[in-house]
């Protein structure tokens, strides 16, 4: 959707009264169109719904647009005044000048931004942070209607005072990078209820993100799936799919997983797993997991138990 017809939505949205769509719709279009002119749509539809300061700092950004209509800023002016009777206003003055300014429910900004900013009146801390400098803040309380300055002057941090010579006690060693996503499994799969039973999964594992992990794998038999093991052979061939979360980051990983275990005897039978455990990550190559799940079989013949507890343990390689 172009500029034009993202406006045309808002103007509608607006006219319906729906300031909360219209104020999405708008912030929408200035994320990809960011042009002055949406600026006083999104200040007009926060003045609507009584966000005062809010409405005043978006009036000042298009003040301080290089492409904000001259004829209009009057106009803009004369609404920030207003305005401004029922804020407080933080004249924010930072050295240096291009550091980063965090105000009271905003997010991060270029201090450019915060030089003059309104916020519902109250108590305030300005947070101001720059590479190579320590942070600085100052806190302090401001009226409606009234004007206080802030001014935080950073100081840079100490240069090292290493002499010709001291090289030799630095390590140049690069930090070790993150583990690949991709990697092979290895796991045995031991059933100690109702009866003793082991089964070998190989597959692959891959990282959807740090902590959360997809496994699949083929499995190769026998395994605890029936109560006449010495009258009837077991499955001998199946599938996993499944996946897993770790709750820590570090070498010690509390981890649960869950998935679902397939296999043939007399049709495809369906094993749902729950499982609980320990991973310990040696390097970004090898990991180690230790769980203890239980399974149920969803679909189960006649002689074959619903319930075990399989405990289970896997290596997993990456390169």
């Amino acid at each position: 959707m172009d500029a034009k017809a993202l406006m045309q939505t808002g103007v509608r949205l607006l006219e319906a009264k729906d300031y909360l769509g219209a104020l999405a719709i708008f912030r929408d279009a200035y994320a990809r169109f960011p042009s002055a002119k949406i600026l006083l749509n999104i200040g007009t539809t926060l003045k609507l719904l009584d966000r005062k300061a809010e409405a005043a700092n978006t009036y000042q950004r298009y003040l301080d647009s290089p492409d904000a209509d001259a004829a209009r800023k009057p106009q803009v002016s004369a609404e920030i005044l207003e305005l401004d009777m029922h804020v407080g206003t933080l004249d924010i003055n930072v050295t240096p000048a291009d550091a980063e300014v965090r105000v009271p429910g905003e997010d991060w900004m270029p201090a450019a931004r915060t030089k003059h900013w309104r916020m519902t009146p109250g108590a305030f801390t300005v947070d101001v942070r720059k590479t190579g400098f320590l942070n600085g803040a100052q806190s302090g309380n401001v009226a409606a209607g009234a004007k206080t300055t802030v001014t935080v002057v950073l100081n840079e941090l100490p240069k090292s005072d290493l002499r010709l010579g001291d090289a030799d006690l630095i390590k140049n060693e690069e930090p070790e990078k993150p583990r690949s996503r991709i990697g092979a499994l290895a796991m045995i799969h031991v059933s100690v209820v109702p009866k003793l039973g082991s089964a070998a999964l190989i597959g692959a594992t891959f990282d959807l993100t740090p902590q959360l992990g997809l496994d699949a794998a083929v499995l190769l038999g026998p395994g605890l799936v029936s109560d006449g093991m010495a009258t009837r052979p077991p499955p001998s061939f199946g599938g996993y799919l499944g996946g897993n979360f770790a709750f820590l980051p570090g070498s010690l990983r509390p981890r649960a997983g869950a998935g679902m275990t397939m296999f043939a005897s007399n049709g495809m039978r369906l094993q749902a797993r729950a499982a609980g455990g320990l991973e310990y990550v040696a390097n970004r190559n090898v990991s180690v997991s230790l769980d203890i799940g239980g399974e149920f079989v969803l679909n189960p013949e006649d002689d074959i138990r619903e319930l075990a507890i399989v405990p289970s343990l896997a290596v997993m390689g990456r390169l």
